[in-house]
């Protein structure tokens, strides 16, 4: 396999479909991360493999996952590295006879691909961030969600040809609300200029900077509203900082929202301010609504978003951001760039191309 490379779309090997188990720790289906795991498994069970998972005890995502159609064996991890859970794990994986065991976040791919090896069956951690390896190395192979996540793994000591990117697909809303049918919902003026930020709502998201960047924006466009979409432990802190920015006027703090593509509706342009981000599943959701995207240039964010459909700058520089998307909006061009950004939503992020991808990446370890 081509290591640090991203996959190519080739024709599926013609097999049976095969018995997935994927090993998640997830607490709550509220990540982006979590999502992406739950496009790729719908569509693996589509194209007509055997999918379920491993959860850990104690964790609503279980029940989540089992009010949603999915078989969900919980087992109880105690610590990190948790010897009795990565036992029982074997057994499950023996029992069900798993041709893949695919793990997803730090404690479950330790835990998960150790298990896997005793059970001798081959084992695919997702590396949803910027992540360290540890976690991963008793993995038999990584998929990288960008070539910016594949790169920090190699520069860290990963092998080459251990690594591959694969970008979370988005699946596309049948239906979504219109602007105006989103504007009324949640409050926004219908003539408002709404610029909009999908992300959790801490310190490492970048939202101090994109805040101050509104500030500066507010000034110079009368009509222009701040629409925030999430939850997250900063929440208090930054609705104190919009009042003493004097904007909590024109700053709508929407908490979370599912589906995310109602609030999304209401937008004109997208902002992304994260200082740390492996791909941006919310800045494709958007680009997929037709949005133009002003963001911070880390992790995977160069691969999504090129000048044809946005403006990227440097992490924690509030004029920049400001500057750009004033300048986006003064063009005058916004629905142009959001055409672009469509076609590439579209073209590169779909989940028909992941599920691909991954298969490919399955069926690369099965041939050995």
């Amino acid at each position: 396999m081509a290591g640090n490379q991203k996959v190519s779309v080739q024709p599926e090997v013609d097999r049976e479909g095969l018995r997935i188990i994927h090993v998640t720790s997830a607490g709550k289906l509220i990540y982006g991360a979590v999502h992406s795991m739950l496009t790729l498994t719908n569509a693996q069970r589509s194209a007509g493999h055997d999918v379920s998972f491993v959860t850990f005890k104690g964790r609503p995502f279980t029940q989540e996952l089992r009010h949603l159609g999915w078989t969900a064996r919980d087992i109880r991890v105690r610590i990190k590295i948790d010897p009795l859970a990565i036992l029982e794990m074997r057994k499950h994986f023996r029992t069900q006879k798993a041709d893949i065991v695919h793990t997803h976040l730090s404690t479950s791919s330790v835990n998960g691909t150790l298990a896997a090896r005793l059970a001798r069956v081959p084992c695919v951690s997702t590396v949803h961030g910027m992540s360290g390896k540890l976690s991963y190395v008793f993995a038999d192979h990584m998929i990288g969600v960008s070539q910016g996540v594949c790169d920090h793994l190699v520069q860290q000591g990963v092998a080459r040809d251990k690594v591959t990117a694969v970008y979370n697909g988005v699946q596309l809303p049948r239906n979504h609300l219109s602007k105006s049918e989103s504007r009324e919902k949640f409050r926004i003026p219908s003539d408002a200029l709404v610029i909009g930020t999908v992300a959790r709502l801490t310190a490492m998201k970048g939202l101090d900077f994109s805040l101050t960047a509104f500030q500066t924006i507010a000034r110079q466009v009368p009509h222009a509203h701040y629409v925030l979409v999430g939850d997250g432990d900063d929440r208090a802190r930054y609705e104190q900082m919009v009042k003493e920015l004097g904007i909590a006027d024109r700053v709508h703090f929407l908490g979370y929202q599912d589906p995310v593509f109602d609030p999304l509706a209401a937008m004109d342009l997208f902002l992304f301010p994260s200082l740390k981000e492996a791909m941006g599943i919310a800045v494709v959701e958007a680009m997929s609504l037709g949005m133009p995207v002003v963001s911070t240039n880390v992790g995977g964010l160069p691969e999504v978003i090129d000048a044809s459909m946005g403006r990227l700058v440097n992490p924690s520089d509030a004029d920049a951001l400001a500057r750009e998307c004033l300048d986006l909006i003064q063009r005058g061009d916004l629905a142009s760039l959001g055409l672009a950004a469509r076609v590439k939503a579209e073209s590169m992020f779909s989940v028909e191309a992941m599920r691909l991808g991954t298969d490919a990446v399955y069926h690369e370890l099965l041939s050995r």
